[in-house]
C-alpha cells in the first residue's frame, strides 16, 4: 500500500518542475522520494523514465517504463518512452514493437505516429515513413506532430517548399506547445536556408534558440588542471590489452557521424553510437582519487557494455559520445591500446551548423553563437593538452579534406584502427541502420562538398562567433581546406 499518496504528488510534481528546467539532478532526488512513497504510482515510474532517457540511463528508463507497463498495459504514452530507450541502445526492432504495440491501442495517437516516421526518416527509409503517414486519420485540424512529420518527410525528400507550410500550420496553432513551435522554427529554417533565402533562414534559428535556456561551456583551464601529465603519469593502467574500443571525437557538426558510419560499413566494426557509460565513469571520481581497482572495473564495465549493445563479434566497436574530449585521459588508463579519431571542420562551418540544429537538452552552448565559440577554443586547447601528454594514438581527421579526397581519407581512417580496408566502407550511405543525430539525412547521401565554407552566407550575422573563435576564425578567402590545422 502506498506509504503517503499526498506527498508523494507534491514529490512528483516539483520533480517535473525540476526536470522541465532542465535540472536533473534534483529532478532525480524528487522523484525517487515520491516513488518511495507511492512505489507502483506509474506516473512517478514514467516521470522517471523520462528522466533516465533524457540523461541516457536507457536500461535504468526501460525498467521504470516495464514496471509502468504492469500499472497501465499497453498504455501509449509509455510505450513512447520505452520506444525511446530503445532507440538509445540501437535496439530498432524492439523499438518498432513498442511503437506498433502503442499504436494497436490507440491508432491516433500522434506522439508514437510521429516516432515511427521518424524512425523511418533515420534509417533512411523513406517510403515507410509515407506509409505511415498515409494511414494516419485527420478529422478536423492536423494534430501538431502530424504537421511536423509531414514536414520533415517533405525536407527528407528536399521538397523543401511543400515542407514549409506544415510548419507555419504549426506555428500558427494556439495549442501548440513552445518546444513543437521551436523545433517548427528550427526546420523552417533548413528550409528557407536550402532555398537560398540566407537572411530569413537565420531569423527563424535566432528566435529557435532564444527560446532554450542557455548553457555552460567547458573551462579548459580546470579540466587540464585536474588531468595534468603529472596527474596522469601517477594513475594506474588496467590491465587490459584490449583492442576493440575505438573513439571518435569533436565538435559537433564536426564530422563524427559521417566518420562513425563510414567505419561501420565495415563487416568488422559495430557502432554504440554515444554511449553514455564513459561519462558518467568520468563523474564518479576525481582522477587523482582513481585507484587500480577503480580503473580495472571501469575497463571490464566498459568492455561489458560493448559486449551487450555490439555482441561479440565485431573486430572493433566505435563510441562517440557527447562531451569525448573530457574523458580521454581516463580512456587512455583504461585501454593503452585504444584508438581515437580527432574530428575537425573549419571552425565557423562547425558552431554555425551545430547553432542550426535543435539539439534540444543535449549541446547547451549551441543555444548562443558567443558561447558555441567559447566551446570551440576550449575544446581545442583540451584537445591540444592531450595530443601532448597521452600515449594513445589520436589520428586528426579533417572534414574539408575527408570530402574532397574521399577514398584515401577512408583508407587512413580504417588503418589506424588496424584493419584491412574493406569497399563496403565507399559504399556506406547505403546502410539501413537508424542514425539518430542531427546528421542523418547527409549521412544517407554520398560525400558532398556544398557544406564547406557555407557561413559565408551568415557572414553578417555571425560577428559574436567570429570574435569568441578569435584566432580559429579566419575569415581570409579560400581557406576552407586549411581550418583547423
Amino acid at each position: 500500500m502506498p506509504k503517503n499518496t499526498a506527498q508523494a504528488a507534491t514529490f512528483l510534481r516539483r520533480g517535473v518542475q525540476e526536470l522541465k528546467a532542465e535540472r536533473y539532478g534534483i529532478a532525480l532526488g524528487l522523484l525517487e522520494k515520491a516513488l518511495k512513497l507511492d512505489k507502483d504510482n506509474p506516473e512517478i515510474l514514467c516521470r522517471l523514465a523520462q528522466l533516465h532517457i533524457v540523461t541516457w540511463k536507457s536500461e535504468e528508463a526501460i525498467e521504470y517504463a516495464r514496471r509502468a507497463l504492469k500499472r497501465r498495459a499497453n498504455h501509449p504514452d509509455t510505450l513512447l518512452l520505452l520506444s525511446q530507450a530503445y532507440m538509445q541502445l540501437g535496439r530498432i526492432d524492439d523499438m518498432h514493437d513498442a511503437l506498433d504495440r502503442a499504436l494497436q491501442q490507440d491508432p491516433s495517437h500522434d506522439p508514437c505516429a510521429h516516432a515511427k516516421v521518424m524512425a523511418y526518416i533515420n534509417s533512411g527509409e523513406l517510403e515507410q515513413a509515407a506509409a505511415v503517414l498515409e494511414r494516419v486519420e485527420v478529422h478536423g485540424q492536423t494534430p501538431t506532430l502530424i504537421s511536423m512529420a509531414r514536414g520533415k518527410l517533405a525536407r527528407s525528400q528536399k521538397r523543401f517548399a511543400d515542407a514549409i507550410p506544415h510548419f507555419e500550420q504549426i506555428l500558427a496553432q494556439e495549442n501548440a506547445m513552445d518546444r513543437q513551435k521551436r523545433s517548427a522554427r528550427f526546420e523552417l529554417g533548413h528550409c528557407y536556408d536550402a532555398l537560398g533565402e540566407y537572411d530569413k533562414a537565420f531569423e527563424y534559428f535566432r528566435v529557435a534558440n532564444g527560446g532554450h535556456l542557455p548553457g555552460r561551456q567547458l573551462h579548459a583551464p580546470t579540466m587540464i588542471e585536474q588531468w595534468s601529465r603529472e596527474i596522469l603519469d601517477s594513475m594506474p593502467s588496467a590491465k587490459s590489452d584490449s583492442a576493440r574500443p575505438v573513439f571518435i571525437v569533436g565538435m559537433p557538426r564536426s564530422g563524427t557521424t559521417l566518420t562513425e558510419q563510414i567505419l561501420a560499413a565495415h563487416p568488422e566494426v559495430a557502432t554504440v553510437g554515444e554511449a553514455p557509460l564513459l561519462g558518467h565513469q568520468f563523474n564518479r571520481k576525481s582522477p587523482s582519487s582513481l585507484g587500480p581497482e577503480d580503473i580495472e572495473r571501469y575497463a571490464s564495465e566498459y568492455l561489458e557494455m560493448l559486449s551487450s549493445r555490439a555482441g561479440d563479434s565485431a573486430a572493433r566497436v566505435v563510441d562517440k559520445h557527447m562531451g569525448m574530449e573530457r574523458t580521454l585521459g581516463l580512456i587512455s588508463k583504461m585501454f593503452p591500446r585504444a584508438r581515437v579519431i580527432h574530428c575537425l571542420r573549419d571552425p565557423i562551418d562547425s558552431c554555425l551548423s551545430s547553432y542550426f540544429q535543435n539539439f534540444g537538452t543535449n549541446v547547451s552552448y549551441s543555444r548562443d553563437l558567443r558561447s558555441l565559440g567559447e566551446q570551440y577554443v576550449a575544446h581545442r586547447q583540451v584537445m591540444d593538452h592531450w595530443y601532448d601528454i597521452l600515449g594513445i594514438e589520436i589520428l586528426p581527421n579533417r572534414y574539408e579534406e575527408l570530402v574532397a579526397d574521399f577514398e584515401p581519407r577512408a583508407r587512413a581512417l580504417i588503418d589506424h584502427i588496424g584493419l584491412e580496408f574493406h569497399e563496403d566502407c565507399l559504399s556506406f550511405h547505403e546502410s539501413k541502420d537508424l542514425v539518430s543525430t542531427a546528421s542523418s539525412v547527409q549521412v544517407r547521401s554520398p560525400i558532398y562538398q556544398s557544406s564547406t565554407q557555407r557561413w559565408r552566407n551568415y557572414e553578417k550575422h555571425i560577428g559574436p562567433l567570429i570574435e569568441a573563435l578569435g584566432e580559429y576564425a579566419d575569415t581570409s578567402p579560400q581557406t576552407a581546406t586549411k581550418q583547423g590545422a
